[in-house]
């Protein structure tokens, strides 16, 4: 943590980052793990995820919040996914275990889902991630480009692909229901 602490500059953030590092360090690696199946891989993309919430700290406001978890966990996700697409050299990747993971917190900390939510969850990992940080954590278009280090253009498409898909998910649902 000491290398961390030297790339911040105030006081304040230092602190900031010590609570961020010490309540959340056991989620990201959970997390990372998770996807990429591989202890020492996972403490990697910890490490750069930690460099990534550096870069970020001035969008974290409160260390113990849902907000602040959330933006946690997606950049661990969005690493993890990346290494692993880098790793198996494959333009498409199985988003199941992410997707059960999400499933899994939810479930765990005693959410009350109702339908839209379970919704959310059956779109792919990186629609579910734009439109979280959208319209759940209120991000403009660049801080998402800058957060998942892809274009302001993709993540317009992204959003857009995104509700089209909620939409169709939604309907299919709510005609499986009057059925």
């Amino acid at each position: 943590m000491f290398i961390y602490l030297n790339m911040i500059e105030s006081e304040e953030d230092k602190s900031k980052f010590e609570q961020i590092y010490n309540t959340h360090k056991q989620t990201m690696f959970y997390v990372a793990n998770r996807i990429i199946k591989d202890q020492y891989l996972a403490e990697d993309i910890v490490h750069q995820a930690f460099l990534k919430i550096i870069d970020n700290l001035n969008k974290i406001n409160e260390i113990n919040c849902h907000k602040t978890r959330s933006f946690i966990v997606i950049i661990v996700q969005n690493l993890s996914i990346d290494f692993y697409r880098k790793r198996k050299r494959e333009d498409n990747i199985s988003f199941n275990e992410v997707e059960f993971y999400v499933e899994d917190i939810k479930n765990n900390e005693g959410f009350m889902m109702n339908e839209i939510e379970e919704a959310i969850l059956k779109l792919p990992i990186n629609y579910l991630t734009v439109l979280k940080l959208k319209f759940s954590h209120g991000y403009s278009y660049s801080e998402i480009a800058e957060i998942l280090d892809i274009s302001e253009a993709n993540v317009r498409q992204r959003i857009s692909r995104g509700k089209k898909m909620l939409q169709q998910i939604i309907v299919r649902e709510e005609s499986l229901t009057y059925e």
